[in-house]
């Protein structure tokens, strides 16, 4: 199997968060065609806070391209900060939590057959709640508190089903689990 060769591209559109490109592309079997993907202006985190007693907090947000509030991890954009930054920032604007120490986990690819939209994967630890504000101009429309094993069922009951969200649940409690042993 030969690889792919790309013949051109071309940005078809572009605004200050992401580059949407064509490619004339030659695939591995020989065949000419488009491929058309996402390139992000920058990266982001996920951000899952874990308190002293096992919990762990949810966010619902409203999400323009479902055109729907669903729950989810903390997450945004680094903006040109480091990760564990970006976590610190995310954390206060959308739950009104400060952590005293960022563990980066890992990184994931949100959807890498159609993008390169990467997140590092974060834990929060030692939590203050410093304000019950929420950042309504991101569609924040509130928290809730859950023990993290109850993530598991939230997220096979379909009450979770943001992609980046689940895999940074798995992520962190496969990551705990092995600090435990």
């Amino acid at each position: 199997m030969s690889e792919w060769k790309t013949l051109t591209t071309q940005v078809v559109y572009e605004n200050p968060y992401m580059r949407v490109h064509e490619d004339q592309v030659i695939n591995p079997i020989g065949k000419q065609t488009i491929y058309g993907y996402i390139e992000p202006r920058g990266e982001s985190v996920c951000v899952v806070p874990i308190d002293e007693n096992g919990n762990t907090y949810l966010v619902r947000q409203f999400r323009y391209p479902l055109k729907l509030a669903v729950w989810e991890c903390v997450a945004g954009s680094c903006d040109s900060q480091s990760a564990e930054d970006a976590a610190k920032r995310e954390l206060l604007e959308e739950t009104g939590l400060t952590a005293e120490q960022i563990t980066i986990i890992g990184d994931i690819y949100l959807a890498d057959n159609v993008s390169s939209f990467k997140n590092t994967i974060c834990l929060a630890r030692n939590l203050t709640q410093v304000t019950d504000q929420l950042d309504e101009a991101d569609g924040i429309l509130e928290t809730k508190k859950i023990s993290i094993a109850d993530v598991t069922e939230q997220i096979l009951s379909g009450a979770i089903q943001c992609g980046p969200s689940i895999a940074a649940f798995f992520m962190v409690k496969a990551y705990l689990e092995g600090a435990n042993t």
